[in-house]
């Protein structure tokens, strides 16, 4: 037990130095310590996803999802299980959101039947923001939509989802409402560069120049600030 609390404490302490491929190893080892943890899966996946290694990451969350499944036919608590289930899936649609290794609509549709299984058990945030990233990737433009404006009736301090959906209403021509979105984006997120690039850009096509310049030359600040 000493020694895998150890591991523990060396794997999110290399992870969070950086050091990815040390921290792979630690929760790589740690998956061997005790094969019966599937949040030790979830986070070997995610390293390996930041290091580039998509088939590692998905074979990490596949096996997440099949120790997680396992464990619900013993007495612990299904719930927390239901939940681990569901984490691991949308990580694993989220994967297939962004690996470069294959065909993009191909990845897509996979992203969209995991997020899908993962929103229909736990409809939280992470989940349903995922899917309508998913959706709206193969051109579902409705899904997507939807999926967003769940995402901020289950939090309306969400910014991704506001930002996400303003730029899908945008692209339709319904600038009035998206402008409204990308306003509440940067009220409840000033140092977004993104909900300032997104509101600077819309303005600029609405003819309103002068803001629209105010907003550009936020986002751009915000973003060379975040690259020091």
């Amino acid at each position: 037990m000493e020694e895998e609390s150890a591991l523990q404490e060396a794997a999110m302490a290399t992870e969070q130095s950086g050091d990815l491929e040390a921290a792979y190893d630690a929760w790589r080892t740690l998956t061997s310590v005790d094969a019966n943890r599937p949040d030790y899966l979830c986070k070997l996946g995610q390293v390996a996803e930041r290091l580039g290694r998509w088939t590692d990451s998905e074979q990490a969350f596949l096996g997440a999802i099949k120790v997680a499944s396992n464990l619900k036919a013993m007495p612990s608590t299904p719930e927390l299980i239901d939940k681990t289930v569901a984490l691991a899936k949308t990580l694993l649609g989220s994967l297939f959101l962004e690996r470069t290794d294959g065909d993009r609509l191909a990845s897509a549709r996979k992203a969209k039947e995991w997020l899908e299984q993962a929103a229909a058990a736990v409809p939280n945030q992470a989940s349903l923001s995922f899917l309508g990233s998913a959706h709206a990737r193969l051109g579902e433009k409705e899904a997507a939509k939807a999926a967003f404006r769940k995402v901020i009736e289950l939090d309306q301090t969400y910014v991704e989802a506001y930002i996400n959906l303003g730029h899908l209403l945008s692209a339709d021509g319904q600038a009035i409402e998206a402008e409204g979105l990308f306003r509440k984006a940067v009220q409840l997120d000033p140092c977004s560069h993104r909900a300032h690039g997104a509101l600077g850009v819309l303005l600029q096509e609405l003819g309103n120049y002068s803001e629209a310049e105010a907003e550009l030359e936020a986002s751009q600040k915000l973003a060379d600030a975040a690259r020091l």
